[in-house]
């Protein structure tokens, strides 16, 4: 059986680059650990037109921003 787990990406302490903002180290896209904190409204279903700074000034790629695209810089509504 197919099983989604809470990874680093899904984690309310990772910031660009892959890098962890609490432990201050980068990670991999499989790992994880106890400190994990997941980010509520982070999906698979989380793209640029749910994101609070999808066409503003303050989105990081506005050049990429479309539908189905997501980055490290996600924000929810």
């Amino acid at each position: 059986m197919i099983e989604s787990v809470d990874s680093c990406l899904t984690c309310e302490n990772l910031v660009d680059s892959l890098k962890c903002k609490k432990h201050d180290l980068s990670v991999e896209i499989n790992n994880v650990c106890s400190d994990h904190s997941i980010k509520k409204a982070f999906s698979k279903l989380s793209d640029c037109l749910s994101c609070a700074n999808y066409k503003k000034e303050s989105c990081v790629n506005p050049g990429h921003a479309a539908s189905g695209m997501l980055c490290f810089s996600w924000s929810s509504y």
